[in-house]
Formats: C-alpha cells, structure tokens, sequence
C-alpha cells in the first residue's frame, strides 16, 4: 500500500481579495510502513499536508491516494476508519470530561459509552487495563478519572492509544509532542516509535525538534514554501546530525529558530 499525493495545487484566501499560493504541483509518495518526519518553518505546508491526508482540507487540484483507491471521494469521516490522527493539543484526541474507561470506550468502535449501559465486563475492562499498561504511564490504575485531571504526557499517550486501537493504516502526528515538558516529550517519543514499529504502521510526523526529526523515522522531508527542498532517507538519513541538518536549512532561511 502507498500514500501519493499527485500535481497538488492550494491556494488560500487570507480574507481579503489578496490569495496565498501554498502548493503549486506538489508530489509525494509513501511506502508502506515508512516513519516520515516533517521539519520546516512555520507556513511552509507542513501541518496543510496532514489536513489534505486526513480530508481536513481539500486541493484546489491534483488527487491524493491510498491503495490505489482515490481519497477524494471518501468524506472525512470515512477517511479515518484507515487514518487516524493526533494532535498538538493533549485534549484534542480525547472527551476531557469523561473517563478513561469512557474514552476508551468510544475508541473502541463500541458506540455507546459505558455510562449509558450496564457496565462493562471484567473482560473488557481487563483488556483496557493490559493496553494502558503497555503506555507505563500508570493509566491502568486510573480508569475511572476524567481525562481532564490527567497529566499532558498522560493525556497524550491515552490520545495515541486510542488513535492505534483500530488498526488504522495511516498514522498522522501533527507537533504531538510540542506542549509537553521535555521529560513527558521524550517520554511519548519514545512510545511513538515503539508502537509504529510494533503495529509497522505508515506514519507521517510534523515537528520542530530537530533531535526528533533526526533519532526518530526512516524518512525525513524538510519543507520550505510549499515545497519539498530535502528528501533523506536510508543511509543517508543515518548519517546526518543536527549541524547539517541546520546548515541545510540555513540555506533557505536567514535564521532558524527550534523548539527543543
């Protein structure tokens, strides 16, 4: 299976009669099983690519495709039955105001919460219990607690778990660890790659940390102006350190600002 994005034109309307060109005949392709990481400056298309995969946006021309079927044609909530998403905002992939087991619950394709139903078997909960164990984020113990009075690394290694329990095809992580402490950042890095490489899911990350770019994926883009300047992969990718990866980008940008 391939992820290919094919003659992509976009083009936005800032409010005024004035329009920005992003795109203008963008193509990628991805393999099956790849960890591509993303890096650039801010409005160089970075987080437009993941809305355009996800069907959060549309092209203003070119066609986007997976597995030979064109996504185009799938809506949005269709699209993520094989596309799962998550987010900058810890709360962004979850209900903060229900519980862990409620959450969890609505990930699970169930349908209905269980606070609406009698609740749930001991089997379902013992499965709950063993995935959130797999996180070592001391959630087993916390399945009755609102998502909300969960530390940030907690709330987004739930969001990760949830985005994974289906079996998507494709996973998107859009800066996912960007408002977390360098510890908890580190810490969900760390499971990120973990679980991509257990599942080998087709994954797609956007981030600023230039040590995560480079330790984390088989594949790195750095984009600037709608378009792709690098593309590094294998060998070559291993190679690379932080220098290099900085003075590349350098040669586009007058200065260069990081997040670590």
């Amino acid at each position: 299976m391939m992820l290919t994005l094919k003659n992509i034109d976009k083009t936005f309307n800032g409010g005024t009669s004035a329009e920005s060109s992003l795109y203008n005949d963008l193509n990628l392709e991805i393999e099956k099983g790849e960890f591509v990481t993303i890096i650039g400056s801010n409005g160089s298309g970075k987080s437009t690519l993941l809305n355009l995969i996800c069907g959060q946006l549309k092209p203003d021309d070119g066609f986007i495709e997976f597995d030979k079927q064109n996504l185009l044609k799938i809506k949005g909530f269709q699209r993520f039955k094989r596309i799962s998403r998550v987010y900058q905002d810890p709360l962004a992939g979850t209900s903060p105001s229900l519980t862990v087991i409620e959450n969890l619950s609505l990930a699970s394709g169930k349908g209905k919460l269980f606070t609406l139903r009698k609740l749930s078997t001991q089997d379902e909960r013992k499965h709950f219990i063993e995935l959130l164990k797999t996180l070592d984020m001391n959630l087993e113990d916390k399945l009755d607690v609102k998502v909300a009075q969960l530390s940030g690394g907690q709330r987004q290694a739930l969001s990760l778990l949830m985005a994974l329990m289906n079996n998507p095809d494709v996973l998107l992580l859009d800066e996912h660890t960007a408002a977390l402490d360098p510890k908890s950042s580190e810490a969900i890095m760390a499971l990120t790659d973990k679980m991509i490489k257990e599942k080998n899911i087709t994954s797609v990350m956007v981030t600023h940390n230039l040590n995560h770019a480079l330790e984390y994926g088989s594949r790195l883009l750095m984009f600037h102006e709608g378009k792709i300047i690098h593309d590094i992969k294998g060998e070559e990718k291993q190679r690379l350190n932080r220098d290099q990866l900085i003075n590349m980008f350098m040669e586009y940008e007058n200065s260069f600002v990081e997040t670590l």
